[in-house]
């Protein structure tokens, strides 16, 4: 499959805050070392880049950069209006003739499936990454958010939603219909390490991610005085941003566990980050579940595929849909939302005698969802006309 890939000319539209699955594309793309293909990336969220940028590859190699003149900062209604506007002008300008379109949200897809025609565009795909029953507290916004969403899955020639079940929700709430889309299952990817066994500490937890209260956070400092009657020698590493770092930093130092915790903070090199996951014994994914508004409900959390790919066994809330299979393949268990829970099946997993195998469990599973074998198959999918 690699070589009709590398024959493509494939363009990506992706509205982007953070690394996200549209720039594990990009860089599947450079080393399968394709003809050509071009990623294009408006800032969203937080992005403090007010340009667009186009990015030319020919052969996996970087051949030209450039940036839109427009550099305003503007309210979000008004950027979104104008981020439409250029990605129909850059369907004409970038992807005539291309052999794939993919677009990272609803507002680019519908741009393209407009403009396809006109740029002849072969196949246009609305890379799905979430959902959320209410989108947003202004219902005209909510409204014409799902109207912008329907004529992008219905018109792409192929959707590529994170897990089956945000396209369900869609379906069963009557913002879809089932036989207008056409959908294959692109699940969010990891990078796979080979396992170390002998590196691993069995003592250590590692979590991943943002800290915020009423997401985890406020769980870690009581789990971790739990789990010393468990495990005296238990050690928490974490990784990651989030208003509340200060806090639970003076939460630890309150508590007196400064030597039990490992806190890094926001770290930028995502090999800096892997690095220090791989030597855990095991990771935690305390998703809160009281919000049923959640995105999490629906979605294929980054955090988990990347602990899966370090080989790492991992207890997590009952929220997302990976969670049953986790617990399903010996991968990992579920806890409650409970800090002295999270500790007894943390003790479990680490002092199992079956704790090496679960290790391998997630490995495998890491195997399965690389980033390569995920894109491969949705590829093939795509230039045969198959859907799921």
């Amino acid at each position: 499959m690699r070589e009709a890939i590398i024959n493509k000319k494939i363009v990506i539209f992706s509205h982007y805050a953070t690394t996200g699955a549209c720039e594990e594309l990009r860089d599947f793309l450079i080393e399968q070392k394709g003809r050509e293909f071009i990623y294009i990336a408006f800032p969203f969220g937080g992005n403090k880049n007010c340009f667009i940028q186009i990015d030319s590859y020919r052969n996996g190699v970087l051949v030209n950069c450039c940036k839109s003149i427009f550099r305003l900062k503007l309210p979000e209604p008004l950027a979104y209006v104008k981020d439409f506007f250029y990605a129909m002008l850059y369907t004409v300008r970038f992807a005539d003739g291309v052999d794939a379109l993919v677009c990272g949200d609803n507002l680019l897809t519908l741009a393209g499936v407009l403009m396809r025609g006109v740029a002849r565009v072969k196949k246009v795909v609305y890379y799905m990454i979430d959902y959320t029953p209410v989108r947003y507290a202004n219902r005209v916004m909510n409204r014409v958010y799902y109207f912008v969403d329907r004529q992008a899955a219905h018109g792409a020639d192929a959707v590529w939603p994170l897990t089956n079940e945000m396209l369900e929700a869609r379906f069963e709430a009557g913002h879809l219909v089932r036989d207008k889309v056409r959908w294959s299952l692109t699940p969010y990817g990891c990078r796979t390490l080979a396992s170390n066994p002998d590196g691993v500490s069995r003592s250590t937890v590692v979590y991943m991610g943002d800290i915020v209260h009423n997401k985890g956070a406020e769980l870690f400092v009581p789990m971790m005085k739990a789990l010393k009657e468990y495990i005296p020698d238990a050690k928490m590493i974490v990784v990651g941003g989030g208003h509340d770092l200060d806090k639970l930093r003076k939460e630890i130092a309150d508590a007196g566990l400064e030597d039990s915790f490992e806190v890094h903070g926001f770290v930028k090199s995502f090999s800096d980050v892997i690095d220090i996951l791989k030597s855990g014994g095991v990771a935690i994914a305390p998703y809160y579940p009281y919000d049923k508004n959640s995105f999490t409900y629906f979605s294929d959390p980054g955090k988990i595929k990347t602990y899966l790919g370090c080989g790492l066994p991992i207890v997590l809330t009952d929220v997302p849909p990976i969670a049953k299979e986790l617990e399903a393949r010996g991968a990992g268990k579920t806890a409650a939302y409970d800090a002295a829970d999270f500790a007894r099946v943390v003790a479990e997993v680490l002092q199992s005698n079956n704790y090496f195998e679960m290790r391998d469990a997630a490995q495998s599973m890491g195997r399965e969802c690389s980033w390569g074998q995920v894109f491969q198959r949705s590829f093939k999918r795509l230039f045969a006309n198959k859907a799921l």
